[in-house]
């Protein structure tokens, strides 16, 4: 146990040191908005169910917390959204609670499980905004049946305190604002902008390869050229 902390510790050390050696960190967005400002702003929305499940009021708790830390989060041009310098460690101590989540490719109860719906629905949005990603990691396995699925596999964003983040930047001449609102047990996530950001059309094509499965993610432009934006790839339980 000691040793795994130790392990968590170093590797945490190590991206702070590398963003600070890029300066990477200056970039980081940390200001809120004034809510006055987004009067007459265009608004890009994505909405998402919470699903019913034993740890459903812990895991809201945790979503909840990592909301109010993001909810009004001010992306200037050229700014980085970082999801856990705006969220933080997801510690017992600030309130997060045990809930399910993926290590190692199984599932297990840990502090500030259930963030990583909140990390995939700004990343999914991101796509669709034509935000510039940066990092974003792909979970091990897919848990959901097709029946149960919140979001279209492919669109995920596993996040590990310290050095598993999600990041993307603001490639707009104009500012954006990040909105979140739980409503009856739904996650709904909003891009503010002074101009309209037209939606992206993207698309999630799954390949079963064996027992694993890959998804690519792709972009088809208005001129109808498609590229390519990433690649994932899962196990089952």
């Amino acid at each position: 146990m000691l040793w795994k902390e130790s392990k968590r510790l170093a590797r945490i050390c190590l991206r702070a040191f590398s963003d600070l050696r890029t300066g990477e960190f200056r970039k980081f967005a940390q200001s809120k908005a004034n809510p006055n400002q987004l009067s007459g702003w265009y608004c890009l929305s994505l909405t998402q169910v919470v699903r019913q499940g034993e740890y459903l009021e812990n895991k809201l708790t945790n979503l909840g917390l990592a909301c109010s830390a993001i909810d009004g989060l001010l992306l200037r041009p050229g700014a980085i959204f970082s999801f856990w310098t705006i969220v933080g460690s997801p510690s017992e101590r600030r309130g997060f609670r045990a809930s399910r989540n993926i290590v190692k490719g199984q599932l297990n109860l840990e502090i500030g499980g259930g963030l990583c719906q909140i990390s995939g629905i700004v990343y999914q949005l991101g796509l669709t905004a034509g935000l510039e990603i940066l990092e974003r990691h792909a979970h091990s396995i897919d848990i959901y049946s097709e029946e149960e699925r919140f979001a279209p596999l492919g669109a995920d964003a596993t996040v590990v305190y310290g050095y598993k983040d999600l990041r993307w930047k603001n490639p707009f001449p104009f500012p954006i604002v990040l909105g979140f609102e739980i409503a009856q047990n739904k996650l709904i996530f909003s891009i503010f902008s002074p101009q309209n950001i037209a939606a992206k059309d993207i698309q999630f094509r799954r390949e079963r390869l064996g027992e694993r499965e890959k998804v690519e993610t792709w972009e088809t432009t208005r001129g109808g050229v498609e590229k390519i934006l990433a690649v994932s790839n899962y196990g089952r339980l």
